[in-house]
Order: C-alpha cells, then sequence, then structure tokens
C-alpha cells in the first residue's frame, strides 16, 4: 500500500466517523400512506403521521423486509413484513399491532 494510503484512509475513516446523521435520507419501501384499521398512517423518508400528529423520525433500522423507526423521547414503531401491498406496524410501547393495506 502507498505511504499516502495508508495515513488517508484512517483519516477518512475517522471524518465518516464524526459526521452527525440527518435523519433516513433513502426511498424506503414503506413510504406512502396506509390503511392500517385504526388510521390511515402516512410515512415519508423523514416522518410518520399517525392520522392526527406527525413524528420526525430520527432513524431507520433495516432487516430485509422489517424496519425499526426510532423517534424522539425513545419511541419506536416496528414495520414487519412490508411488501409493495402490505405491512405489519407493531408499537414499541403498548405493543398494539395493525395490518395495514397500501392506500397510495
Amino acid at each position: 500500500m502507498h505511504k499516502t494510503a495508508a495515513v488517508a484512509l484512517p483519516v477518512l475513516m475517522g471524518l465518516a466517523a464524526c459526521v452527525q446523521d440527518q435523519g433516513p435520507v433513502e426511498d424506503y419501501a414503506f413510504v406512502g400512506s396506509w390503511d392500517c384499521e385504526v388510521e390511515v398512517f402516512t410515512f415519508t423518508n423523514t416522518t410518520y403521521n399517525n392520522g392526527t400528529e406527525t413524528f420526525p423520525i430520527q432513524s431507520v433500522s433495516r432487516d430485509g423486509r422489517n424496519y425499526t423507526l426510532f423517534f424522539a423521547k425513545g419511541y419506536v414503531v416496528a414495520l414487519a413484513a412490508v411488501t409493495e401491498t402490505g405491512l405489519t406496524w407493531v408499537s414499541g410501547a403498548t405493543g398494539d399491532q395493525f395490518n395495514c393495506a397500501r392506500v397510495k
């Protein structure tokens, strides 16, 4: 390895570790509106609306077709088995769960 590359690589890795997360930015499979039995829930790449209130998404963890959305004050929502037409919404606080069908 070239001497400059050997020095630059650790510096670049250190800089990457210092970058603050600005919230989710990719197009997630759950983005859209979903009829979740009790209300229509709407997700963008950066927000979640439960039909009455909009919450900024702080970060998203993905495991295959399952997503975990993290919000302020430790609020968590899991979206399981996300497909183009359906998903299962689960509250991290109450354990409530709803089967949701895509509206648009």
